[in-house]
């Protein structure tokens, strides 16, 4: 039921709800699908009682995109530190992101980080470190090789191609190339 008048404006929300929201508009419609309009008309409240508390649909998008790559960032870091190679590092991002597959639309949505989506995110910068250091420093070996899972990750997103499949093809293709 949709509150309207004062009962609208009286409507306590918080940041945590906000993020809920977004969540949920995220799995059901991607990245494209998370507006603050439609934040507000879930909630329900007045689209300002949004900006309390994020600046733009991009703040909202950078708080979700935390949570998720904190812990790729030490799921990464402990198989480097059990000196798992490059392929079964690649092996845990690929597995984490098809077990996230509902924020897995985060990596290919354009934004404001440098208009090439979450790649350009400070903190994806500590995802493709970890990923460096198992491949003895080399950058470019290292984005070469997540482009390539990035790249099969997208064909997969939107289909109905089971995590298990999934992981299967992208360990095959790693194991031709490395």
């Amino acid at each position: 039921m949709n509150q309207s008048g004062p009962e609208r404006r009286r409507a306590r929300i918080s940041r945590q709800q906000i993020l809920d929201t977004a969540s949920h508009l995220l799995q059901e419609h991607g990245a494209r699908g998370v507006s603050i309009r439609k934040i507000a008309s879930l909630i329900p409240c007045a689209p300002p009682s949004i900006y309390y508390y994020f600046t733009n649909k991009e703040d909202i998008l950078d708080a979700l995109v935390e949570v998720p790559l904190g812990q790729l960032i030490e799921t990464l870091d402990a198989a480097r530190l059990e000196n798992q190679g490059p392929q079964k590092i690649l092996m845990a991002y690929a597995s984490f992101w098809l077990a996230h597959r509902s924020q897995m639309s985060l990596l290919f949505f354009p934004g404001h980080w440098g208009q090439q989506s979450i790649f350009r995110h400070p903190r994806y910068r500590q995802v493709e470190a970890v990923i460096e250091q198992a491949l003895d420093g080399d950058a470019l070996r290292a984005e070469g090789y997540l482009g390539l899972v990035n790249g099969l990750l997208f064909k997969i997103q939107n289909s109905d191609v089971s995590a298990d499949r999934a992981l299967l093809m992208v360990d095959q293709t790693l194991k031709r190339v490395l």
